[in-house]
């Protein structure tokens, strides 16, 4: 696998080999076919997640522990055969184990009577419509696609899984007995047999969830779910996306795509400076248009033709209008037709998936091809001329619109969002969207799955508030938070990358080395402290017990001897493999040849010239067998080196290009036991102004990000939630407030984070505000969090924050946690009390004992305002 993974892709590839393993054993088992799915966000990474595990089935994969099958068949099935031209693609490049040769585009020129194990078939439904040459037999043809499917399914020696990319198409329920293509290929035709075994792929899952819980020959199993969060934690997904939809009804096509081109300009001259700046590659945006689809009769005919062409040249003409830089050969289009020559433009015809690496494509011209499946990073303003009611559709295509070029956030704000101009678009479709999106309202099934933290109205740039002294940001940012170690944390892999890129960075020189020395430190410490333990199981690995089994002609039974034989390189390999499974193979071949080099000087000075090496590599390898604890420990010396570089260091990192600084973020991100962070209080931040009905955000002021006036514009989470409307009005109403935050809900750098153990699994806290008073001639901090006691984190996330209080109660003013209304008063508990923090301690880990910690030593905190209690 040549693309790193992120901690949510390896934990998705994890489960799903688990799921197929099981999925093997139940057909060649008991005949029983599975179905399941992979169901996450556009832009999570699906295809790389499926990459790797089709990569680790057909190959095996050391990092995942999983054997190759020898008998897998992989059929990927997509709508587009420009989609599967963007997965075979896709493959190539980050499934590097996977040879090309080995990853076949279906048609009817494939000649076998079945597929065969070891590779990789992409097909798509078109090839099998009635009529098409790949399901008639003929001269040529004496295999059709569905005698060489059924062929594969019923040969012992295959096991066939079945990849449904963008699962809820094809998917539809059945008019009367009939059957979809797709559905054909996953169920059979009325003739062959249905698959073995179907992982679907989709943001959307709900129509083949329903899909396979009706097909009776499958047995459905859980999905592998993604969470949201998870994935706009990782910077693959831009932060927001700004929604622009007229307040009336009218023609405003003209105006918005004179006002996409506009917002267009702006952010390629911000690309420009910022990849000046960085240093990198620029970034070369995308400006899509999409025009609507014209009817059967329509789009053949002369009269619909013209009508599109006209259209193309409005939209062209306004484009150009704005841009004056515009170049001449910029415009293409992915439309059923060949090159179009309109407005003084000949634009070409382009492949979807070859759009993003064709640098000279700056203006698209598209149909349906960007709202399903379609991969384009670059693609920053769209505007849609066409009509939509259908929420599936709307989340397709607001998901082509989330992917990160860099695949990383940037500092800044303007350049982690996307705009879409939707002048046809369904307020109230596009409103429910929005609000599931930012989980305003719970989603409907099969409703919105992006991992936006925002959607915006009417955006407008915050930067750092005029009238808040700047000593409060300072404040704020310097105050203890904890990052959650990794959820499969690797210490030794975690400083060999931070050795590398420390010394890429010219910040600790020879640190690859250093990393090494203080491991080699502690084996040559365990090799001295267990010397007898290490002599024997050197003795064990350097014989080998041979048995040898004779039977004789005309014996009643064979008879057996053992026979001890001295180890080869092989034999002792074999012993190695342990260890490098535990300390990498990186540290244990580097440690072999400090061995090796040391053993040959000491043998010259000793005029000792025959050396035998294999027992200074079988010494090394018993250390794979003794019972003292060899991981731990070097794990320890690698996790303290490495935060003593993070700690030392980063003022240095702190200095960094954005992308080199996101680097040393994914490596905090590997620790293994929490460890502090510093909080990155933004210098910009992009925002709505309005909620998704055109009405204007509440303002309120004194937070440390404003409009140059000073204006806070409340977001949409927070005019829905009445206890945080309360809590701002309350910490304001004095003259002692200096200034506040709100912290980002998100485990970001951003964010203060307080890590706590919930059961096995690490998760992190983040507190709703910061509020910072001048309490007797002093700036203190307080943190202010309300969470409703009947929510089913609770208990968890009060003992969280009761910890914090417990090792950092000092640098706070106050810390408190609101829990439950009563009778129009909010009630907190003081977590800077003892007898408060004790009990907290003390109590059950459920939402009624929770509420009872409030109704026993909970205080009023405030009385909601009138407006609010009513409201």
């Amino acid at each position: 696998m040549r693309l790193p993974l992120k901690d949510y892709q390896v934990d998705a590839v994890e489960k799903i080999l688990t799921r197929l393993g099981y999925a093997r054993e139940d057909w060649h088992g008991r005949d029983e076919r599975t179905a399941f799915a992979l169901s996450s966000t556009p832009g999570s990474g699906k295809t790389v997640i499926a990459a790797t595990v089709i990569e680790a089935l057909l190959h095996g994969s050391r990092e995942f522990d999983v054997e190759s099958d020898p008998t897998a068949v992989v059929l990927w099935v997509s709508k587009d055969p420009a989609l599967n031209e963007q997965t075979k693609s896709r493959f190539i490049q980050c499934a590097d184990r996977i040879p090309p040769g080995d990853l076949v585009l279906l048609d009817k020129k494939f000649a076998g009577d079945s597929l065969k194990p070891g590779k990789v078939y992409f097909i798509n439904p078109d090839k099998l419509r009635t009529g098409a040459g790949f399901v008639k037999h003929s001269d040529t043809r004496h295999h059709t696609f569905w005698d060489i499917l059924d062929n594969t399914i019923a040969d012992e020696d295959r096991t066939l899984y079945l990849v449904l990319d963008e699962a809820h198409e094809g998917m539809k329920e059945p008019s009367g007995s009939e059957q979809t293509i797709v559905q054909k290929i996953i169920n059979g035709n009325g003739v062959n047999r249905p698959v073995p075994i179907v992982l679907g792929i989709s943001a959307t899952v709900q129509r083949f969830d329903e899909a396979m819980e009706k097909a009776s020959v499958f047995t459905k199993r859980s999905n592998v779910l993604i969470d949201p969060k998870a994935v706009q934690a990782s910077g693959l997904l831009k932060n927001s996306l700004t929604l622009d939809i007229p307040d009336e009804v009218g023609d405003f096509s003209t105006a918005m795509v004179r006002d996409a081109t506009i917002d267009f300009v702006e952010v390629c001259s911000r690309w420009d400076a910022y990849t000046e700046q960085e240093g990198i590659d620029p970034v070369l945006p995308l400006l899509v248009v999409q025009i609507p689809n014209k009817t059967a009769g329509e789009k053949d005919s002369e009269k619909g033709l013209a009508e599109e062409n006209d259209q193309i040249r409005i939209v062209l003409e306004t484009v150009r209008k704005n841009w004056p830089d515009m170049p001449a050969d910029c415009v293409a289009h992915v439309l059923d037709r060949a090159k179009i020559d309109v407005a003084g433009y000949e634009i070409p015809k382009v492949a979807p998936q070859d759009i993003e690496g064709d640098h000279r494509i700056r203006v698209l011209i598209a149909k349906d091809a960007v709202s399903t499946g379609w991969d384009c990073p670059r693609a920053e303003v769209l505007v849609s001329l066409r009509p939509a009611r259908d929420d599936t559709y709307v989340t397709q295509l607001l998901g082509r619109m989330v992917r990160t070029p860099l695949a990383q956030s940037t500092s800044e704000d303007r350049l982690n969002s996307a705009s879409c101009y939707l002048p046809y678009f369904d307020r109230q479709t596009a409103k429910t969207v929005a609000e599931e999106i930012m989980g305003i309202i719970p989603p409907r099934a099969g409703g919105s799955n992006l991992a936006v933290a925002n959607v915006l109205f009417a955006p407008v740039t915050l930067v750092r508030n005029p009238k808040v002294d700047p000593k409060i940001a300072e404040l704020i940012a310097e105050l203890p938070s904890y990052a959650k170690p990794a959820s499969v944390p690797k210490p030794i892999k975690r400083i060999l990358k931070a050795a590398v890129e420390l010394a890429k960075d010219e910040i600790v020189p020879d640190a690859d080395k250093s990393a090494h020395a203080a491991m080699f430190d502690v084996l040559d410490g365990i090799t001295a402290a267990n010397k007898a333990a290490v002599d024997e199981q050197t003795g064990e690995i350097m014989t080998a017990d041979i048995r040898r089994i004779t039977a004789e002609h005309g014996a009643d039974e064979a008879s057996d001897s053992t026979d001890v034989r001295d180890a080869d390189a092989t034999t002792v390999d074999d012993a190695l493999r342990h260890l490098r499974r535990m300390l990498t193979t990186s540290v244990v071949n580097k440690y072999l040849q400090r061995n090796m080099q040391e053993a040959i000087r000491k043998a010259y000075e000793a005029g000792e010239p025959d050396l035998d090496i294999t027992a200074v590599r079988a010494q090394v390898a018993a250390l794979a067998f003794i019972d003292s604890d060899v991981q731990r420990p070097v794990e320890d010396a690698a996790d303290s080196l490495t935060r003593l570089w993070l700690t030392t260091k980063a003022s240095e990192i702190n200095l960094l290009r954005d992308s080199r600084k996101r680097v040393y973020e994914t490596i905090e991100d590997m620790a293994r036991e929490p460890e502090r962070v510093s909080i990155d209080i933004k210098d910009d931040e992009r925002v709505g102004s309005q909620d998704p009905d055109g009405k204007p955000l509440p303002i309120v002021h004194k937070h440390v990000l404003s409009t140059p006036d000073g204006d806070y514009p409340l977001d949409l989470k927070m005019t829905k939630n009445k206890w945080e409307q309360a809590v701002i009005a309350q910490e304001l109403a004095g003259d002692s407030i200096q200034g506040w935050y709100r912290n980002p809900s998100s485990a970001s750098k951003h964010s203060l984070r307080i890590a706590h153990k919930s059961g096995d699994a690490w998760k992190s806290v983040q507190p709703d505000f910061v509020f910072v008073h001048r309490v007797d001639g002093e700036l203190r901090p307080s943190i202010v969090d309300p969470h409703g006691a009947h929510l089913g984190d609770s208990a968890p996330k009060l003992k969280a924050l009761a910890q914090y209080a417990d090792e950092h109660g000092d640098a706070f003013d106050r810390i408190i946690a609101i829990g439950v209304v009563t009778g129009g008063d909010l009630i907190g508990l003081n977590l800077k009390s003892p007898k408060v923090r004790a009990a907290v301690y003390g109590a059950p880990a459920d939402s009624e004992s929770v509420k009872a910690l409030y109704a026993d030593l909970g205080t009023k905190y405030t009385t909601m305002p009138d407006h609010l209690q009513h409201s």
